[in-house]
């Protein structure tokens, strides 16, 4: 009996022994929260603003690196000259179209010989067929119709590049305020941007405007007199497109995967009711093409508006780092649009002909900012600017 409690003793023993030198097992791993990342070409608040001389410098600086990643870019501008651009700024003594025009220069300087730019102009030629109200102007079709379809294409593409000096002589007309008298085709113009982009890699399309569209206007009120409707169908074999909606010409855009951005001029303030229906407008419209609208007053706003436009444009993607899942591909995103992901690290490389990568950290419940910045060599690389 006393043997068979000795080695229940031992047994006892051995066993807290083991227990007691046996490492305790691991804590489950830490549930990680979903936070919100985004990737800005340019910090819009740092100790040298933007604004400044120094700033638009250093923004057209990485501009530049960040194109260059990406090889040739092919660009349409599409620039509103309707009635509309005639009235004044508010507050100030300038009409849109002046500031408008002198913005558009400065945007030119922007371009590289190896650049493909266009220029698509609404309402340039034709007088405005529809009322403020949106109604035709004494029941005139004909005229409706030939402000409609006042959409030209001033500069193509070109396969031999930008050529500064053809495209500076091609603009000067808009500096004139008789080149302001149109209506706001707005989903004819695009159409017609999609036909100069569609196949071409690298495409953009970026709208300058004031105003809201006019076409599916123009076709409500022609659906009102089937006789007419019938006349100027025959006699406008694209009347469908004509007044297509922007809506559906955005579609086309997003199906060929041009990119979009709209950048709306000189709109009064947020009391005003119209301004603040057309920002709404284009709120949706920038939705639908996965970006977001701009907005500029002063020529150097709108060059600002014009870059983050295009830096909008570029995509990357965020890869795991996990040994057990590196390069897994965990998230798309676009520049200058927020996306949430979960917390951790990760390689962010650009969807760019020449890729550009690094590591970036994102911690949970915060607003992790990152933006290009040119080190002291000249290289571009990523920086958290932290939670705004």
């Amino acid at each position: 009996m006393k043997k068979i409690l000795s080695s229940i003793s031992i047994l006892i023993a051995l066993f807290l022994f083991d227990c007691a030198h046996k490492p305790s097992p691991a804590p489950p791993p830490k549930e990680k929260v979903k936070t919100e990342f985004l990737l800005v070409g340019h910090p819009s608040s740092t100790s040298s603003s933007p604004h400044t001389q120094e700033g638009l410098e250093k923004k057209k600086e990485i501009y530049h690196a960040i194109k260059n990643l990406s090889g040739q870019s092919h660009i349409v501008i599409i620039y509103d000259a309707s009635g509309s651009m005639r009235e004044k700024l508010e507050g100030k003594d300038q009409k849109r179209f002046e500031a408008a025009y002198e913005g558009l220069k400065q945007i030119v300087t922007l371009f590289k010989p190896k650049d493909q730019v266009g220029l698509i102009v609404f309402g340039s030629k034709k007088l405005a067929g529809l009322t403020s109200d949106g109604m035709i102007i004494r029941k005139d079709y004909l005229r409706a119709m030939e402000a409609c379809s006042d959409v030209e294409v001033i500069i193509s593409p070109q396969k031999k590049g930008f050529d500064y000096k053809e495209f500076v002589a091609a603009i000067q007309f808009l500096g004139s305020e008789k080149s302001y008298i149109g209506d706001t085709p707005i989903g004819y113009s695009v159409l017609k941007a999609h036909g100069l982009l569609k196949g071409r890699s690298n495409a953009k399309a970026i709208l300058i405007t004031d105003g809201e569209e006019t076409g599916p206007l123009l076709a409500q009120n022609i659906a009102k007199d089937k006789a007419w409707e019938q006349r100027l169908r025959k006699q406008y074999p694209n009347y469908d497109e004509m007044t297509i909606s922007a809506f559906d010409a955005i579609k086309r855009l997003v199906e060929e995967k041009i990119h979009f951005s709209p950048i709306l001029y000189g709109l009064r303030g947020s009391g005003d009711q119209e301004a603040q229906k057309i920002r709404e407008f284009y709120r949706k419209l920038a939705t639908l093409s996965g970006s977001i609208y701009l907005e500029a007053i002063t020529p150097q706003e709108l060059l600002h508006a014009y870059m983050d436009a295009e830096l909008m444009s570029f995509t990357y993607g965020l890869y795991s780092v996990e040994p057990h899942q590196k390069s897994r591909l965990i998230a798309a995103g676009k520049v200058g649009i927020p996306l949430m992901i979960e917390e951790g690290r990760y390689l962010l490389r650009t969807d760019t002909e020449t890729p550009f990568e690094q590591e970036v950290e994102l911690k949970p419940r915060i607003k992790n900012v990152y933006t290009f910045h040119m080190n002291r060599d000249g290289k571009i690389g990523l920086m958290a600017i932290g939670n705004p």
